[in-house]
């Protein structure tokens, strides 16, 4: 028994440790993913949130360096809600709507099995769209009557996923799958700040 039990140890215990320990680092890589994916979703809400209020309410870019001051004063140990972060998330609402979400899935499952040729396609399709056309902002006229919110007075402001969910009209559960499934959620916040300083208009004060 005990020599078995040592054989049994010395073949299998290290090739037993090393798959325990691989999955443990896939798994810190996939809850990593996950953490980023649901940060990425939580900052296009957001933005898509503030931008729906400006439009709205005719709120100008004041509004996020007074947001950032109120957050700061009542929650002042979360991070990542400064004046200039907050105008990153809006123009990453503005960036990536809905539309431009589903194309890129699309574009994704098209290229599962990757050409020159499709690749040429699907980049013509994609710079051919206009997605400026659907940001939150835009996608719903005061006169509405059929969104609850657009119905609403101005001192009763839903939350930030109610709002959202309305002002699309899709449950809030529909576009964080859609997020989610974009390629968009697959990339870190850092990058997309670094693309969309290049899309931030210059000289403007929040």
């Amino acid at each position: 028994m005990n020599n078995n039990n040592n054989n049994i140890e010395k073949r299998s215990f290290e090739a037993f440790v090393n798959a325990i320990g691989s999955e443990i680092e896939q798994a810190q890589v996939r809850l990593i993913s996950a953490a980023n994916a649901q940060m990425l979703f939580h900052y296009w809400k957001m933005g898509n949130y503030i931008l729906y209020h400006q439009n709205r309410q005719g709120w100008g870019g004041k509004v996020i360096k007074k947001l950032a001051q109120a957050i700061r004063f009542s929650y002042p140990e979360k991070k990542g809600y400064s004046v200039r972060n907050l105008a990153y998330m809006c123009q990453f609402a503005r960036s990536y709507p809905l539309g431009a979400l589903r194309s890129f899935i699309e574009t994704d499952a098209k290229l599962l099995t990757p050409s020159v040729q499709k690749i040429t396609d699907e980049l013509q399709s994609l710079n051919n769209m206009t997605f400026a056309q659907e940001p939150l902002a835009q996608i719903q006229s005061s006169d509405n009557k059929e969104i609850a919110i657009v119905q609403e007075p101005l001192a009763q402001i839903q939350d930030v996923a109610q709002t959202v969910a309305a002002a699309y009209q899709i449950p809030i559960e529909n576009i964080e799958k859609l997020f989610l499934a974009s390629p968009v959620a697959r990339i870190n916040w850092a990058s997309h700040v670094i693309m969309l300083n290049s899309s931030l208009p210059l000289g403007v004060e929040y």
